[in-house]
């Protein structure tokens, strides 16, 4: 899987406005920061555009050319700076797809790029009607320029948009298409969403993206059926103890929608990489730790993937108890949980350290609570609150709360379930988990 992200929207904004505006043929250049790159192709960030001006584009028998002088800005701003380069060009109709001419001339741009970068990923991409049509190239380990089309180009703001999303036509859906909208489902079957995870509140998630129309999950989990997860694991039943959750899950998945495709993998680990997660576009994190949770905020923002953070919790050790659970949404614009003040030092310490050391302190009556009670009804109740903040940001109804409080009891004034939008402030520029991500210079057009 491979990924193009506009995680600044007004850059992709004013690219597309450049191109739609044209009577004949537009160009325009993103140049990009390499997030990840593997086997399945890179995934690059666009950290500024050029928009070329149409003094420096003519027209020529066999279709459009730029100056000399305008490429020749494009590819030393992209050899100062270290960045790739993106071509952008418009067709006047749809769908977008590279035509011979456009293929004539790819042919040496993309030799001469690779060179001149020195390997760095060149893409080209065609806009049409609101849609676009990208591919990458890059240098392969014996040498040959390996080409693909990236899975997503996807552009982060007050909406998530998929520039590249196919219509999706699956007739189960059509109660929830005039709610969403078709561009909305578009993304749906386009994204690739990891649900860390896979209890309580994972197994609620996982089964509601099957029942939207997800086709691409992860869901990873390393723990196995246990029948006290049976209260509220709604995607295993009797028949599934001792078995992995993560199997179960993908069981429950394929059952609601068999077109989906669900991989699995372990759970995030203390000192593990995780490319697994580099190129998602949607991280969904149902942990009870702060340890793991830290993890996926770190990943995060090295990444630039969006991030939902979902948590519950019954205290009743205090008077009256307390039941409810929080919801935090946060974007490669910050801030993150670290900047939130949600994670726990001491908590994260004691998962990083070995298991032997582990059991030391709990000898020592550290870390040593009894597991809290669970149930059913506030997992769902969370997890569809977050769901609809999802839902209202890939349908762009409104801009999605950073932080919902749900709270199942209230107080003598106002008994009874709230579900509530908390006032978040900005990203902390000190950050130690996501300042330095915000730091990347921008590329001035």
């Amino acid at each position: 899987m491979s990924t193009l992200k506009f995680t600044d929207p007004h850059q992709w904004d004013r690219l597309e406005q450049h191109l739609a505006a044209a009577n004949g043929e537009r160009f325009a250049f993103a140049y990009t920061r390499m997030l990840s790159d593997s086997g399945a192709g890179p995934v690059l960030e666009v950290v500024g555009i050029t928009l070329i001006s149409d003094a420096d584009t003519t027209r020529g028998i066999d279709g459009w050319y730029l100056s000399d002088p305008a490429v020749d800005r494009v590819h030393n701003h992209a050899l100062a700076t270290g960045c790739g380069i993106v071509e952008f060009h418009n067709h006047r109709h749809g769908p977008p797809g590279f035509s011979h001419t456009d293929e004539d001339t790819l042919a040496p741009t993309v030799s001469y790029c690779l060179d001149l970068l020195d390997g760095v990923p060149y893409a080209a991409a065609v806009w049409a009607d609101g849609a676009v049509h990208a591919e990458w190239w890059r240098l392969g380990l014996d040498g040959g320029v390996e080409r693909g089309q990236f899975s997503t180009v996807t552009v982060l703001g007050d909406q998530l948009r998929v520039l590249n999303a196919a219509p999706a036509a699956e007739e189960r859906l059509a109660r929830q298409l005039p709610l969403l909208g078709t561009r909305a489902q578009a993304a749906i079957s386009a994204l690739r969403v990891a649900v860390v995870g896979a209890g309580g509140t994972g197994s609620h998630v996982a089964q509601s993206l099957a029942y939207l129309g997800f086709r691409h999950v992860l869901v990873m989990d390393d723990d196995l059926v246990e029948i006290s997860n049976l209260n509220r694991m709604v995607t295993a039943g009797y028949a599934d103890i001792g078995h992995r959750k993560t199997q179960a899950t993908r069981t429950r998945m394929r059952a609601i929608n068999p077109l989906i495709e669900v991989s699995v993998a372990g759970g995030v680990t203390v000192a593990g990489e995780h490319p697994e997660l580099d190129d998602v576009d949607l991280i969904i994190g149902c942990v009870d730790d702060d340890g793991p949770r830290n993890r996926l905020n770190v990943i995060a923002a090295r990444t630039r993937t969006p991030y939902i953070d979902i948590a519950t919790g019954v205290d009743d050790t205090v008077e009256p108890f307390a039941l409810g659970g929080r919801v935090i949404f946060t974007t490669p614009d910050g801030p993150c949980l670290s900047c939130l003040g949600e994670l726990d030092a001491a908590e994260i310490a004691r998962w990083a350290k070995p298991a032997h050391q582990q059991g030391l302190d709990r000898q020592h009556g550290y870390g040593t609570g009894s597991k809290s009670p669970s149930v059913v009804f506030l997992n769902g109740l969370t997890v569809n609150a977050a769901l609809s903040e999802l839902a209202a940001w890939l349908s762009g109804a409104r801009v999605p709360a950073r932080w919902l409080d749900v709270d199942l009891i209230g107080d003598p004034t106002r008994p009874g379930t709230q579900v509530a939008p908390r006032q978040v402030a900005g990203p902390d520029p000190g950050c130690i988990t996501c300042a330095s991500r915000s730091r990347f210079a921008r590329v001035r057009s």
